[in-house]
């Protein structure tokens, strides 16, 4: 049946219940709520005509719909559904419970050219596609089915015990599986459930948790890519054991996941008891980047060799402690430093240092002729490898003219030009932190260097005309402006000389 002919036969029924309207008046205050509607331009009419039923008193939703109906012409309320339809993903058979029974359903997501929906099979009804070897991809037809209104405003069809559903033909009018798949650039704000196909470009460590009820869950959240586009995917429960980083470039078929704006703005998926994630192709080959050709943006892949891994530290984001560990690397030509943020660093602190370990996914800063990387949740380690035998850590020293806020674990030499001086201050807690500073000079400039805490005792014995170079620490911007260089937990100072 067409959205017309749907349409005429639901005019007809209002107009043979209410013969004091002529079907201009009918016809124009349905126009008129057409205007009103807050549902997609597919099912903008049809709910226009029902809107305008329920305000006048009639009920159309047992209109025979003995003939098929498109998909995109159902909306809720409606009794005795036949349509026709591919099956694009059949969830996991799920038992909830009602009034102390407990009921199993089966939930197939179906469409054809108007648009797509979820089919619900209720008690003896759930074995059906099992019974029949319906599988996705087949076309299906459902008959005597009800509509009701589903999540973020998606139409559901359930079969209950009048209803059936059989195995039907081929037709042309039905698209293939795979065209009910967006790609990732086509999915807007705007969209609320989507379908996609896309590569997994990174997988995060499963993470296991207990519910409000005390029950036990888990979640893992990957990385789906297509060309230059990426975006999050989260796992819930049964989903998040699907993708493990074996399947790391593979290419996945997500159904019924759930679009919705990140911290950040831009746009996430979700993936929870209402979806369904396949893997359809195996993974392909890595590209990898050398340090020396990365900038500053889009994630790379990189083989690096850990040199030095540092102590750990912890810093707070928004009232939230996160940990953290720094780490010198190579990739036999160049040099970075990168930090591993919380479960990543206990992991490469197991690998160890001297061994080569392949990552996806490391988001990448260039600052001057240093390179800056972090993991991220998406960060997948793919291959762990022996190292290059004799490949040193870095000695490389700056000129304080060449420093620059944001380096991080250089070396500094120059002569000390002011005696260090020790004070207390008070932080925004109250708490009382004891600091010390003085200034460096070489031919280039000047720079002040700072020490916090029991980190003082590192360059509070110096005099001025010393020569010393402080090796690991970080330069900073100061809020008064200028920069600083922070000698940390991890600085080794040392005297290079003395000058007369």
């Amino acid at each position: 049946m067409s959205r017309e002919e749907l349409i005429r036969r639901y005019v007809d029924t209002i107009l043979e219940k209410r013969r004091d309207l002529t079907r201009e008046e009918l016809l124009r205050m349905i126009e008129e709520r057409k205007k009103e509607a807050r549902v997609s331009e597919a099912y903008r009419e049809v709910w226009a005509v029902f809107s305008v039923a329920n305000e006048l008193g009639v009920r159309i939703e047992e209109v025979s719909l003995e003939r098929e109906v498109k998909i995109g012409n159902i909306v809720s309320g409606l009794t005795n559904i036949s349509t026709r339809g591919r099956v694009i993903a059949v969830l996991e058979p799920k038992e909830v419970e009602s009034n102390g029974e407990k009921i199993l359903i089966t939930r197939v997501i179906i469409g054809d050219s108007s648009g797509w929906c979820y089919l619900y099979l209720w008690r003896e009804k759930a074995g059906l596609l099992r019974e029949l070897n319906i599988r996705p991809g087949d076309v299906i037809r459902v008959t005597r089915a009800y509509s009701k209104e589903g999540r973020l405003g998606t139409v559901e069809i359930h079969l209950g015990s009048v209803g059936s559903v059989s195995k039907a033909e081929e037709s042309l009018d039905i698209p293939s599986r795979e065209s009910f798949f967006k790609r990732l650039v086509d999915i807007g704000y705007s969209d609320n459930i989507v379908n996609v196909k896309a590569t997994v470009a990174g997988v995060s460590e499963l993470k296991t948790f207990t519910g409000p009820r005390g029950d036990e869950g888990a979640v893992r959240r990957i990385v789906l890519a297509d060309g230059d586009v990426r975006m999050p995917l989260t796992l819930w429960q049964e989903h998040s054991g699907k993708v493990s980083e074996k399947d790391v470039l593979s290419t996945v078929l997500v159904a019924g996941a759930r679009v919705r704006k990140g911290l950040s703005g831009r746009l996430e998926l979700e993936l929870d008891s209402l979806g369904c994630l396949e893997v359809v192709s195996g993974a392909g080959g890595v590209e990898y980047s050398a340090l020396s050709a990365i900038s500053s943006g889009n994630p790379v892949n990189l083989k690096l060799q850990m040199l030095k891994m540092f102590s750990d530290n912890v810093v707070s984001f928004g009232g939230r402690l996160r940990r953290f560990m720094d780490v010198i690397v190579s990739d036999g030509e160049s040099y970075a430093v990168l930090t591993a943020w919380d479960s990543f660093a206990d992991r490469l602190r197991q690998i160890g240092e001297g061994k080569k370990v392949f990552f996806l996914n490391l988001v990448p800063r260039r600052w001057g002729r240093q390179v800056l990387l972090s993991t991220v949740s998406a960060t997948t380690i793919v291959r762990v490898e022996d190292g290059i035998p004799g490949l040193r850590v870095p000695e490389e020293v700056y000129r304080v003219g060449e420093l620059e806020p944001g380096l991080r674990k250089i070396h500094v030499e120059g002569v000390v030009s002011s005696k260090p001086e020790e004070q207390e201050i008070a932080s925004a807690s109250g708490e009382r932190i004891k600091t010390c500073r003085f200034n460096l000079v070489d031919d280039t400039g000047l720079v002040e260097v700072v020490a916090w805490r029991e980190n003082t005792a590192k360059i509070s014995w110096l005099t001025p005309g010393r020569s010393i170079r402080i090796k690991w620490c970080n330069v900073r911007e100061r809020s008064i402006g200028g920069m600083r260089v922070e000698v940390t937990g991890d600085s080794e100072v040392e005297e290079t000389g003395f000058e007369q």
